[in-house]
């Protein structure tokens, strides 16, 4: 069999094939990464940002990361917010030091310091990180304290130990049941005005006192009803 080939970076194993109908094994090479991975492995990054966008609204944001050999092997988690080519935020996450900053404010994650950027407004114990194997999961919830422009865009990314960073664009949605809209407080306002219109006039229809005895009804039923008493002589 022959010698195991290196170089650039590469190894070459050997593999064993069987031929159909061959009684000599065919020694063919397979061609791996520099860690001993398929070529060109390496860390992958998406992201999900869920809420509204407008002032006073809640945003979350969601990543989740791969790394081939392990999670230890990341370092930076960051989401930036853009229009157009603008920037508007940014967040970034240091694993290592477990530190969050939000535009140049750094805060410790797990402490109740609170960092707000020109947009978005960021408690340390806001922010979840879930690890395992070559696994990495990082969610944060916001508060808009600035409403977004209607083309803002999110993007995630993360960076390795070695400096190679992965950046893809955030899927955008809607909470279900954020926030009320000025139609639906109208609409509210309006039932209730209704309905307290409808319940008060039933309770002053209950409350009307009962209809007073008119007293010359009285006296016309009390000379009838001794007419009828009177017996009549044929």
């Amino acid at each position: 069999m022959p010698a195991v080939r290196s170089g650039g970076g590469r190894r070459w194993l050997p593999v064993l094939i069987v031929l159909a109908g061959s009684t000599a094994p065919t020694v063919a090479l397979a061609q791996t990464g520099p860690d001993g991975g398929s070529p060109g492995s390496g860390p992958t990054v998406s992201g999900e940002v869920t809420g509204d966008i407008v002032e006073g609204s809640a945003l979350t944001t969601s990543v989740d990361a791969t790394m081939p050999g392990g999670w230890e092997g990341l370092h930076l988690v960051e989401i930036s917010a853009r229009s157009g080519p603008e920037e508007l935020e940014h967040i970034r996450f240091d694993i290592e030091d477990n530190q969050l900053r939000v535009g140049e404010l750094p805060i410790a994650v797990g402490t109740g310091a609170v960092a707000e950027g020109a947009y978005l407004g960021i408690s340390g114990s806001d922010v979840i990180l879930t690890t395992g194997a070559g696994n990495l999961s990082f969610s944060v919830d916001a508060t808009v304290v600035r409403s977004f422009p209607e083309d803002v865009r999110f993007e995630v990314s993360v960076t390795t130990d070695d400096d190679e960073t992965v950046t893809a664009e955030a899927e955008r949605s809607e909470a279900a049941g954020t926030g009320l809209t000025w139609g639906a407080v109208v609409a509210a306002v309006f039932v209730a005005l209704l309905a307290g219109g409808l319940i008060g006039n039933v309770a002053a229809s209950r409350r009307r006192p009962p209809p007073k005895v008119s007293v010359y009804g009285s006296i016309q039923r009390r000379i009838d009803d001794e007419k009828r008493s009177v017996p009549e002589h044929g």
